[in-house]
């Protein structure tokens, strides 16, 4: 097979995900914090190991505490996925909130009266504003917006490849 071809397989690929998870967002969300809780269990875990097999490290007694932190978050969210989803939406949300506040701040700070300034001052309330609406439609949001965010990201990016393979073809590229 042809790369532009791969690429476009691939992004067609990625667009009927993205569409099968905007249909089902919910298992999809169940799926995110599932694949979370196996990376902090896996993360903790390795953590664990090189904070105790390796007497050198420096800070081990923090390496060792930050790892049984995110092994202990990360079995809890397979014990509970449910709860997990509502954990990850709120650290989300909060993402979202500080990031567009942040932003808001630089662009009154720097870049007054530019066109940088509304890009940045929009930008920051659309986040901030996105931060909380999640915030304040905790746990129900929770059902949705993971799978949501995931079927938004595969849309898009099906449709780049897509494109891509379709611009290089026409380009003259194999």
């Amino acid at each position: 097979m042809k790369g532009t071809s791969s690429l476009i397989v691939s992004g067609i690929l990625a667009l009927l995900g993205g569409i099968a998870a905007l249909a089902f967002p919910l298992p999809v969300s169940l799926a995110v914090t599932v694949l979370a809780g196996c990376v902090f269990v896996a993360s903790g875990a390795f953590g664990l190991w090189a904070a105790f097999s390796d007497r050198g490290m420096p800070s081990r007694g923090a390496a060792a505490f930050f790892s049984l932190v995110s092994l202990v978050a990360g079995v809890w969210m397979l014990a509970n996925p449910l709860a997990g989803m509502v954990s990850l939406t709120l650290m989300l949300g909060a993402l979202f909130l500080v990031s567009g506040v942040v932003r808001l701040g630089l662009s009154l700070a720097t870049w007054r009266g530019t066109v940088m300034f509304w890009l940045m001052a929009l930008s920051g309330l659309i986040s901030a504003g996105l931060g909380l609406f999640i915030l304040l439609r905790l746990p129900e949001a929770s059902l949705v917006l993971l799978g949501t965010l995931v079927a938004v990201e595969l849309i898009v990016m099906g449709a780049t490849l897509v494109a891509m393979g379709f611009a290089l073809r026409k380009s003259g590229n194999p």
